[in-house]
């Protein structure tokens, strides 16, 4: 198989990557700590790894839960993510747990509203509204530091957000009342729609959004094979760093093990190739065990991929049909559901 020149330029210019960065990736130490990235348009800081709230979920009890998420903070991990629906709440009491008696002032955390799939009122501002003092009290914080609209599909919820009685205006109430910080939104399925709630007008911090090599494919032309990238990375990319919106990346695993287990991705790789995006500051890591904490921090340590190796991690995947191991592309995905690809 081949990729022609005009595509492999083509592919860099769309993801912004047209100068290469030519330093070799190094190993660093199994102490070092987690370093930080500038939060979007923001002078804060956030570690470039942060801790999945769901998978913390899924840790064989809340001490252990307790134990992965303090360590991950000692390694230097400050970001954690969470949403008011994963495992019907237990995900966000779990958290409020681990990062009692002082260490929560030491956590940026994230989580998400869910009114998407809801009519009005309760897919809109009141439903926001009751979320967030749920959300609050079970993470046994005053303040969100970064609070979400999860899961935006279709042009129709995006409409539904920014229409009135929507999820924005609670975002914006809140900020005004001080118990959120940053405000933004999440989508894994429909880059298009992602675009229209960009350029919807809000002054949006950050987006949750796929950066993966599993959603890299390739494409007869010519006698060749195109590589395409996630269009996420091609469409979106772009129109986020223009406005300097902290990009979230996640689904470097495919929202589930399988790629993992079949020895497409670890650690390292999807760590490095998210991070050798401009614009991403933080890639989220599912950790359900207290061994990976390490394996993610020390992925984190080290030099971000350039876009050649970029370029050729995702030919492998593509080469691999990796996308057929990635629970997100699956249609009728939910993040935060019970899926059988497990």
């Amino acid at each position: 198989m081949s990729i022609s020149r005009r595509s492999f330029v083509g592919l860099l210019a769309a993801a912004g990557l047209g100068r290469l960065i030519t330093t070799p990736a190094q190993a660093e130490p199994t102490t070092a700590p987690v370093p930080r990235r500038k939060f979007g348009k923001h002078d804060e800081t956030v570690s470039v790894v942060g801790l999945g709230g769901h998978t913390l979920a899924l840790a064989p009890s809340i001490e252990e839960a307790t134990r992965i998420a303090r360590h991950g903070i000692e390694r230097g991990i400050t970001f954690f993510d969470n949403a008011w629906d994963y495992h019907g709440g237990r995900a966000e009491e779990w958290m409020g747990q681990a990062l009692a008696d002082g260490w929560r002032d030491r956590a940026f955390i994230m989580t998400k509203v869910c009114t998407h799939g809801k009519p009005l009122p309760d897919g809109g501002k009141e439903g926001a509204v009751r979320m967030l003092e749920d959300s609050l009290r079970r993470l046994k914080t005053d303040r969100i530091d970064l609070w979400m609209i999860h899961q935006l599909e279709n042009d129709d919820e995006v409409a539904k957000a920014y229409g009135p009685g929507g999820v924005i205006e609670a975002l914006e109430e809140a900020k005004k009342q001080g118990k959120v910080r940053y405000t933004g939104f999440t989508g894994h399925t429909n880059p298009d729609s992602h675009l229209k709630m960009i350029e919807g007008g809000y002054d949006f911090d950050a987006t949750l959004m796929p950066v993966s090599a599993l959603g890299a494919t390739l494409q007869k032309k010519d006698g060749g094979d195109i590589l395409k990238s996630c269009q996420f990375v091609e469409k979106v990319l772009p129109a986020l760093e223009k406005r300097r919106i902290a990009v979230l990346g996640m689904k470097g695993f495919g929202g589930s093990k399988r790629a993992n287990l079949a020895g497409l991705v670890n650690a390292d790789k999807v760590v490095r190739f998210s991070l050798g995006f401009p614009g991403v500051c933080t890639h989220m890591i599912g950790v359900d065990k207290f061994e990976y904490v390490d394996q993610a921090a020390v992925a984190a340590s080290k030099t971000p991929m350039d876009s050649t190796e970029q370029a050729a991690f995702m030919l492998s995947c593509a080469r691999a049909e990796g996308w057929h191991y990635a629970a997100y592309l699956e249609p009728g995905h939910r993040d935060g559901l019970s899926h059988t690809l497990a």
